[in-house]
């Protein structure tokens, strides 16, 4: 049966870190407010707390002695596997992972975590949705998500370099900066890589991207899938060793951060003496010291706004860093939505919810909070720094038919350059 595999698999991510934040929770129901899918299906079945309940009672008949009396004498429902099969809907459409519920609970609970061990049950069981797993198994068999082979990636950098007469350094052993983009921005947003190039260039700094290590999205760390995760964090960490890099520089994407920022030195070992940032402190840095200079005002036609990508700014902390270029970049027309900064609300198609077909209804209505958003301060425009976030944007836009410009930080910085 599925659920005694997805339970043993629960009771596996229990440690005494899990057990406590069971523990704690008080069943209070406060995380429902932050979170943008019970906002708009006002569902009690989208609480981050009712997302957790199977691995409450997995904790529960294991490891408390009132859960195994409970569980010897049977009096309770069983769950059964159709249950189950509704559970992983919840957790993998209706919900990005985004943890802002956590910003709320007055116990502290970190319940993204929480709904990161649902999802590694699930799947051991063999529920993870079918677009999320064919993604994992591309990239695990050809080294992309999007199945772009090592060949057609080539072939891609090759056509960016020529098309817009930049250089994309290869395998450069030596270089300071290795730099990983995800298969979002080669195959849909090349601009950024064209960016990178520019800024890299003027900045004088010695980059490169790999190969072997070509891919920054990591769709196993969406599933759950520890093994698999290990293994796409390996191709990358092992890329940067080998060329002698003192820096892995993640792209526009959120998710990769926080995968190669926090969750790998938890679960493998990584190389010592090697930094990870994003670009956007990178480039932040770079402006900061004098190595790249930016015309000031260059985007002052049209009020603009900033996206804050629930990984890069709410986990990573890098919420000063987009907002100083952009008051440098458009000083007047730069307005901030409400609410913003650490409270923003979510775009609704990260943690891989974007790669889930049967999620595009719920995933639009989420959506259409950042519409609201958008709407109330009369944005003409709006930039970010994920771009799975930009592509959620994107498809939005596009959904609602709100005309609003969607950009990338890093592509407006490349072309403000003085």
């Amino acid at each position: 049966m599925k659920i005694q595999t997805a339970m043993d698999a629960f009771v596996k991510e229990i440690g005494g870190w899990v057990a406590g934040q069971l523990e704690a929770c008080t069943r209070c129901g406060l995380c429902a407010s932050a979170c943008h899918f019970y906002q708009v299906t006002d569902d009690p079945e989208y609480a981050p707390v009712w997302k957790v309940l199977l691995l409450g009672l997995a904790y529960h008949q294991r490891f408390t002695v009132l859960g195994r009396l409970q569980k010897a004498l049977g009096p309770g429902k069983p769950v059964t596997d159709q249950a189950l099969e509704k559970w992983a809907r919840l957790v993998f459409e209706g919900c990005t992972v985004c943890n802002k519920c956590a910003m709320v609970c007055p116990m502290g609970i970190q319940l993204g975590p929480l709904i990161h061990s649902v999802r590694a049950g699930l799947t051991a069981a063999g529920l993870a949705p079918a677009d999320l797993h064919a993604a994992t198994v591309k990239q695990d068999t050809i080294g992309s998500p999007l199945g772009v082979t090592d060949d057609a990636w080539r072939e891609r950098l090759d056509w960016i370099a020529e098309e817009w007469e930049v250089d994309i350094p290869l395998d450069k052993k030596g270089a300071e900066t290795l730099v990983v983009f995800s298969s979002i921005e080669t195959m849909k947003f090349p601009e950024n890589i064209v960016a990178v190039a520019k800024i890299m260039a003027k900045a004088g700094e010695r980059w490169t991207v790999s190969s072997k290590g070509r891919e920054v999205v990591n769709f196993a760390f969406f599933e759950g899938d520890h093994e698999l995760t290990k293994k796409f964090l390996a191709r990358v960490f092992d890329s940067a060793r080998e060329l002698g890099v003192k820096r892995i520089m993640i792209s526009e994407c959120g998710h990769a951060y926080d995968a190669f920022r926090w969750t790998a030195a938890n679960i493998m070992d990584v190389p010592k003496g090697i930094e990870v940032t994003h670009v956007v402190r990178r480039v932040y840095d770079l402006w900061k010291a004098g190595r790249i200079k930016l015309k000031k005002g260059a985007f002052d036609d049209g009020t603009i706004t900033f996206h804050d990508s629930c990984k890069i700014q709410r986990r990573g902390g890098h919420i000063k860093e987009p907002r100083e270029m952009l008051a440098w970049l458009a000083p007047k027309a730069f307005k901030e939505m409400s609410p913003a900064r650490e409270q923003s609300l979510c775009c609704g198609g990260g943690g891989g919810v974007i790669s889930i077909k049967e999620a595009d209804p719920l995933r639009f209505a989420v959506f259409g909070l950042k519409v609201e958003q958008m709407k109330e301060i009369g944005a003409q425009s709006v930039c970010m720094v994920c771009s799975n976030c930009r592509l959620q944007f994107t498809e939005g836009v596009a959904h609602y038919k709100s005309g609003v410009q969607v950009r990338g930080l890093t592509d407006m910085v490349s072309k403000a350059m003085e």
